[in-house]
């Protein structure tokens, strides 16, 4: 190993005082690519429930009482067992809600994948590939992660796919603290509950519940990866709602895909912040709802998993936000919070924002150049600097 920089230190002592997290993986769908056949599944859903594994105990018991409540004291916590009954399903998952974990997901829409390459021929090409982006979604958030999966049907490949892990995880650190296994579902209630919310977001996505179960969960959801990357929100606007411009909404979201896959590799704090808060803002106009803004405290709630930095409003607005948009990165904001632009109702929401700021600061800037040159007879002017050339022909 070379010799460590200083900001390698400061990462290294920053990660030291990370706690140990346990990702429980789960899965919903199926592999098959005949749509017209009963059964086969349109998506193919991956769920990583993520706890501190000093908090397992209590959290194993706090699912234990939401089953207790519920019934299902004496069998598994499984979406299949509770099938279309979806008030008792919702009960549950409000119940669920009140524990202390969090969720990554990678929904993969299988009616898009290209017809004829290996992931729809092979399955064992597709599960590799699938689960190789949500583990790299996890190590990029998580550098000290240990990875439990449910073995059902697993058996025929286990052993190779634990050696392909081990060859392809990343090294993001220098703790090289990552860990995989499996296990049977059975002797998991935290698999158990991947499991759940899995199969109750796909019932969303299949159509066969008219409820938005991504809405509900929004507050566990830490990150939601689609693949293949869409450009469309998932509740899209009716055509007759002029809230909606498809050309400004898909700029806007290429402007802020481009600064993601730019600085993917940066490991700066700001940068990774920077990115954090695009992916959340993505994940909120794509999933959840295209016209509403995140509030600065939700921004500042999902950053809290950054060690080492207390985000405040001040922070979030200069560290964070200034710079996206200096970047080229088109956000819309009002006094509710920040959003990716779907119309141009968000953009001029954020122009007369700015305009409410800068406008009357511009007005003093010119009474103050006014008064100078009248009480001067117009030999001195404030703006005759390099620095001011704008604002003197703006003024002129």
């Amino acid at each position: 190993m070379g010799q460590l920089s200083f900001d390698d230190a400061i990462r290294i002592d920053q990660l030291s005082q990370e706690p140990n997290r346990i990702a429980y993986i789960d899965e919903s769908g199926n592999f098959g690519f005949d749509f017209d056949k009963q059964g086969t599944s349109k998506f193919f859903i991956l769920c990583a429930v993520i706890v501190k594994d000093t908090d397992i105990p209590r959290i194993t018991n706090e699912i234990e009482i939401v089953k207790n409540n519920n019934g299902i004291q004496n069998n598994e916590l499984k979406s299949s067992s509770i099938g279309g009954k979806d008030g008792r399903r919702r009960k549950i998952l409000d119940e669920l809600l009140q524990i202390d974990f969090q969720v990554m997901l990678l929904i993969v829409n299988k009616q898009e994948l290209f017809k004829g390459s290996p992931l729809t021929t092979y399955k064992e090409s597709f599960l590799k590939n699938i689960h190789q982006q949500l583990y790299s979604l996890m190590y990029q958030a998580y550098p000290k992660l240990k990875i439990i999966e449910d073995q059902t049907g697993r058996t025929e490949f286990q052993i190779s796919f634990r050696k392909y892990v081990e060859n392809h995880r990343p090294t993001l650190n220098l703790f090289n603290e990552y860990d995989f296994d499996f296990i049977d579902s059975k002797d998991s209630i935290l698999i158990q509950l991947a499991d759940f919310i899995a199969g109750s977001i796909s019932r969303t996505l299949n159509g066969t519940e008219s409820y938005n179960y991504i809405q509900l969960l929004k507050g566990k959801i830490m990150r939601l990866e689609n693949f293949p990357k869409i450009n469309e929100p998932f509740y899209t606007p009716s055509s007759d709602q002029v809230d909606f411009d498809k050309s400004i909404f898909r700029l806007s979201l290429h402007t802020a895909n481009n600064f993601i896959d730019e600085f993917q590799s940066d490991k700066s704090q700001e940068k990774q912040l920077q990115r954090e808060v695009l992916i959340i803002l993505i994940f909120y106009v794509l999933n959840i709802n295209s016209t509403k803004f995140v509030s600065s405290a939700q921004l500042i709630k999902n950053l809290e998993n950054y060690p080492g930095k207390r985000i405040t409003n001040n922070y979030l607005y200069r560290r964070i936000i200034a710079p996206l948009r200096d970047s080229g990165v088109i956000l819309a904001s009002s006094p509710d919070g920040y959003k990716i632009p779907v119309s141009k109702r968000d953009i001029q929401t954020y122009l007369l924002q700015t305009h409410n700021v800068v406008s009357p600061m511009l007005h003093r800037i010119e009474l103050c150049r006014n008064l100078v040159k009248l009480n001067t007879d117009n030999k001195l002017d404030v703006l005759d600097h390099p620095d001011f050339v704008r604002y003197k022909k703006y003024f002129d």
